[in-house]
């Protein structure tokens, strides 16, 4: 069970950006310094595979961590600070990680320059609320008039709609999902006196605890870190791995390890078991479907 957590917003040029207090003990690797999985005896000559990312794919990258270290005791996963996925990319470029999470799609210019995105997983991209909130679905045309603004109060309760900066990879998620939407987007990105969060932890965290928050996540994120957040119907389907590989429901995100196009043993045998069998059940089981194409070659 996770520990509560302090939480604060910070005005930043008419905005606002939420902040929260760093967990001191956590599943989620993005909050601390470092969260290393410990290795055995020996550990000193281990090899370290470090990895950084996406929000909603960090926790379950730790889980991931965990299983494989059973088999390969002498390699460590170090989980470092969520840097999101330019960031990441950033950093594998530059020699910092080993392994950058992405939620998007590499540039000519950086695969150029050597690195490889293989995808792995695609999760359903959702509407999650705060519980304070008693919908529990809507449709598309209700979601696109909460972000242009047209629809602020439910039951009563006012709607607080949570953001994402321009640049995340959640905004061109948002505005896939119809011309509707798309507009829409862009006209919440221009409303004064909105909740921004610069990460997808700290999204999650504001549709937790800001009464009345409504907001776009992932079914991952929300599994894998027991958010206390409801997800929405949308159209009356129920997202989850089933609808979305069925494409009853169509809206999801794909995840990808970025790394250099050839890389250390060890991190080419971690990105395999990712992809293997026994990485799909761990997939399935935060809500993500396994994805095997595209990438280093197998």
């Amino acid at each position: 069970m996770r520990r509560p957590r302090q939480r604060g917003i910070i005005a930043k040029e008419g905005r606002h950006f939420l902040t929260r207090r760093r967990r001191a003990i956590s599943g989620w690797a993005v909050a601390v310094l470092a969260v290393l999985l410990v290795s055995g005896p020996g550990s000193a000559a281990a090899e370290t595979i470090r990895i950084s990312g996406i929000g909603g794919a960090m926790e379950t990258m730790r889980i991931l961590g965990e299983a494989f270290r059973k088999t390969n005791p002498r390699i460590r996963i170090k989980l470092l600070p969520g840097m999101g996925s330019s960031g990441s990319v950033r950093a594998v470029l530059a020699g910092r990680l080993d392994i950058g999470l992405s939620g998007g799609t590499l540039s000519e210019e950086e695969r150029a320059k050597g690195l490889v995105a293989t995808k792995y997983a695609r999760t359903p991209f959702v509407f999650g609320v705060n519980k304070s909130l008693k919908m529990t679905g809507l449709t598309m045309e209700g979601a696109a008039a909460i972000y242009a603004g047209n629809r602020d109060w439910e039951d009563g309760n006012r709607i607080r709609l949570v953001l994402r900066p321009p640049e995340d990879s959640d905004i061109p998620a948002l505005k896939g999902m119809s011309p509707a939407m798309r507009e829409a987007v862009d006209i919440a990105l221009r409303r004064e006196g909105m909740i921004v969060s610069t990460t997808d932890q700290d999204a999650a965290d504001a549709i937790e605890t800001v009464p009345g928050a409504f907001g776009g996540t992932t079914l991952s994120l929300v599994l894998s870190e027991k958010r206390n957040i409801r997800v929405l119907s949308l159209g009356g389907v129920t997202p989850s791995v089933r609808t979305m590989d069925e494409r009853a429901y169509p809206y999801s995100k794909t995840f990808s390890m970025v790394s250099k196009i050839n890389p250390p043993p060890s991190v080419r045998r971690f990105i395999d078991f990712v992809r293997s069998p026994a990485g799909a059940a761990i997939l399935a089981k935060y809500g993500q479907s396994a994805v095997r194409k595209e990438g280093i070659p197998p």
